[in-house]
């Protein structure tokens, strides 16, 4: 079956490659891509932070099984999936001791390719069916969601604490989400530059607009905005002995600044890798599945052109940008 691969082939550059897709092997299924989110490693690659090009990209997806190879006992043609894109092999020292985001295998690439493409073969290992949502495009939101629901249980929120969100993207807005539709907290305030993706987050949460003026009130920082000047903000955020969350992805930039302020200011840091054991997937589609308004359609951008979504995705009032993959 013919297929194509959307491949980035170098800094702000994306080549669509025309391959076959073959016949799923043992424990392998086919899928079709539907729609996919823009995460920030991905965005992290696209604009060169990362260089392993050419690179196939894309994992917060919602696809559908249309064939199966031998030995799959967990999916049918037809069912809708997402994916974890941890592998979790069930056998490493990490993976029996609850920590199996963490896999000594998790890098093994059990794949034909990622989900900016049209078919991909993928280990049923990754692989979560999900019910049919209504709106489909609100499953791309189960992936990252886990990530913060991990990150969430290592930082103890409770909800009565005061906690600021510093950038309103996708994984600020999954934040105000978790905290204010599942955990309840009352104080949650916000600091977002982009006043549209501000507007937006205001009009469907319950929360507030950082005050500059009264910075020792608050109890934690999260940051969320993916840049430097962000994580300098975030940090600015943080009073002295505070904690923050640190979700950015920086790679390829001089980070020693956060080093150096966690020192200064003798910050409690905490910093989450993937989503934490399998329960947490399972429990971001109930919420994304049961708690997610889905009037709230205009924080999802949703676009038909890949090329145009990456490169408006840092300056677009969106706080979330999918790409639906063409067929």
């Amino acid at each position: 079956m013919n297929n194509k691969v959307y491949y980035h082939t170098a800094p702000y550059k994306i080549k669509a490659v025309n391959n076959i897709i073959t016949l799923p092997t043992e424990k392998y299924v086919t899928i079709e891509y539907l729609y996919c989110g823009i995460c920030g490693g991905d965005y992290s690659t696209y604009i060169g932070r990362r260089n392993d090009f050419p690179y196939s990209l894309g994992h917060e997806f919602v696809g559908r099984v249309i064939n199966i190879g031998n030995d799959v006992s967990s999916l049918h043609i037809g069912d809708y999936v997402i994916s974890d894109f941890n592998y979790r092999c069930g056998k490493c020292s990490n993976c029996t001791s609850g920590k199996s985001h963490l896999c000594l295998q998790n890098d093994v690439q059990k794949f034909s390719n990622r989900a900016f493409s049209q078919y991909g073969n993928i280990h049923e290992n990754y692989l979560y069916k999900i019910p049919t949502f209504n709106f489909l495009p609100k499953a791309c939101l189960i992936e990252p969601l886990s990530c913060v629901i991990h990150a969430c249980k290592l930082c103890k929120f409770n909800k009565d604490m005061n906690i600021v969100i510093n950038g309103c993207g996708s994984i600020g807005m999954l934040f105000i989400f978790y905290l204010s539709k599942i955990l309840s907290c009352k104080n949650i305030y916000i600091n977002e530059i982009n006043k549209t993706r501000e507007k937006n987050i205001i009009k469907y949460f319950p929360v507030k607009v950082y005050e500059s003026d009264i910075i020792d009130k608050y109890d934690y920082v999260i940051e969320c905005s993916n840049s430097t000047d962000g994580m300098k903000k975030s940090l600015d955020l943080c009073s002295f002995g505070n904690h923050i969350c640190i979700m950015s992805h920086l790679y390829g930039t001089n980070t020693s600044f956060i080093y150096e302020n966690i020192c200064q200011k003798e910050l409690v840091p905490i910093f989450p890798l993937r989503n934490g054991n399998i329960d947490t997937i399972k429990l971001a589609i109930n919420y994304i599945d049961n708690f997610w308004n889905d009037d709230a359609k205009e924080l999802l951008g949703i676009y038909d052109d890949i090329y145009l979504a990456f490169n408006q995705k840092n300056i677009t009032g969106f706080n979330k940008q999918i790409v639906k993959i063409p067929h």
